[in-house]
């Protein structure tokens, strides 16, 4: 799979920066355990952010930070976790054993009574610590975990859903994934099931058409868990620009909504790149493709991404570069390491640091940064 083969590049390049080793914590002899906000410790090389210019306009203080979201962003200090705004000011102090970015106006975070709650944007829980286990909302819903079953809450706190499944999706277009006693279905935001559990796998629907397998098989269904494609694929992947990727007989192809091969079973991977192109793997080299079938790029490649901002990464030879919405080479192959374009600007890896670029494939931003993450609301989060 891309994705694997992508992370695995990441972690190597970055396993020997970013990973400490963390202190024991079990008791040996009468030693004295170290309290609990030393579950951490303090970062050799800190991080602060920086506008697209280049310049730091946080300096680099914290342990660890996340990207802004919502105009706060969650940061570290030592084992302690709290929220900056773009000024930099501490808004909400380092307090908690954990934090996530704030969504949907909220933000959860864990106690040191190991109790999860949500706070606004001044700190003031609004939904009091005391959950065990509960994620982040999404449509003004957040599922969470109560003896051993999910259920969900609404932003009051309240328990909209009573914990009854095994295992719960967070809700999408208004609809979440439910299992029960070994199977899929789905329900809406008020409870009511709207797919009974009776499915082996089930995905999210796009444009009232989902995946599901039954019996070992996949096919996909409608809002009402109708068969619009009877299940015979060995695998399949959400229809994207009117038709889904099937695997069969151990090669992919393409079908439309009525069960027609547009794509004939070939290739060894495929799936949406964005662009209304295809990525296509075969004998272990990549190309996009169009809707016809049509080959996009003149010349194969030893790996691709999928487009982001009308951009996509290539790899040619262990080296990497930049390819635009038609599969034109904007850079040579000449960077260790690339990552997809965001707010205009993606990072690539120079031998010296990271540095960013633009869509021209320009370097505006030098590689002098020991590890730096993508743009998110103008500013990034960078380490020296």
């Amino acid at each position: 799979m891309k994705f694997l083969i992508r992370f695995s590049l990441i972690f190597i390049l970055f396993a020997i920066s970013a990973c400490e080793e963390k202190p024991v914590k079990e008791e040996v002899g009468n030693v004295e355990l170290p309290p609990e906000e030393e579950d951490f410790e303090e970062a050799k090389f800190k991080w602060g952010y920086i506008n697209k210019a280049g310049q730091v306009v946080i300096k680099d203080r914290f342990d660890d930070a996340r990207n802004f979201k919502e105009g706060l962003a969650v940061i570290r200090k030592k084992g302690k976790w709290g929220y900056i705004n773009k000024k930099g000011e501490e808004v909400i102090p380092a307090q908690f054993k954990a934090a996530w970015s704030f969504s949907e106006g909220v933000a959860r975070v864990l106690t040191f009574d190991k109790k999860m709650g949500f706070i606004d944007p001044t700190g003031d829980f609004t939904i009091e610590p005391k959950f065990e286990i509960v994620e982040d909302f999404h449509e003004g819903m957040a599922r969470f975990f109560e003896l051993g079953a999910f259920g969900f809450i609404n932003k009051q706190g309240k328990k909209v859903i009573n914990p009854t499944y095994d295992q719960a999706s967070n809700f999408k277009n208004g609809l979440a994934k439910i299992k029960y006693l070994g199977k899929y279905g789905m329900i809406n935001n008020q409870g009511k099931v709207t797919i009974p559990p009776q499915f082996e796998h089930l995905g999210y629907f796009k444009n009232g058409v989902g995946k599901a397998r039954k019996n070992g098989k996949y096919g996909f269904i409608d809002l009402k868990g109708k068969w619009i494609i009877e299940p015979t694929f060995n695998n399949a992947r959400d229809f994207e620009n009117e038709l889904a990727p099937v695997f069969k007989n151990g090669k992919y192809g393409l079908i439309n909504l009525q069960n027609e091969f547009i794509i004939n079973l070939e290739y060894d991977e495929i799936w949406y790149a964005g662009n209304k192109l295809w990525a296509t793997v075969k004998d272990q080299k990549y190309n996009y493709i169009k809707k016809d079938g049509t080959t996009v790029i003149a010349k194969d490649y030893d790996m691709l991404y999928s487009f982001s901002e009308k951009r996509a990464g290539y790899n040619e030879g262990y080296l990497w570069g930049f390819l635009d919405e038609k599969g034109n080479a904007i850079t040579p192959a000449h960077f260790g390491l690339v990552w997809d374009f965001k707010e205009g600007l993606a990072r690539a890896a120079y031998r010296d640091g990271i540095g960013f670029i633009n869509p021209n494939g320009e370097l505006v931003l030098e590689p002098i940064w020991k590890d730096a993450r993508d743009f998110s609301e103008g500013l990034a989060r960078v380490q020296l």
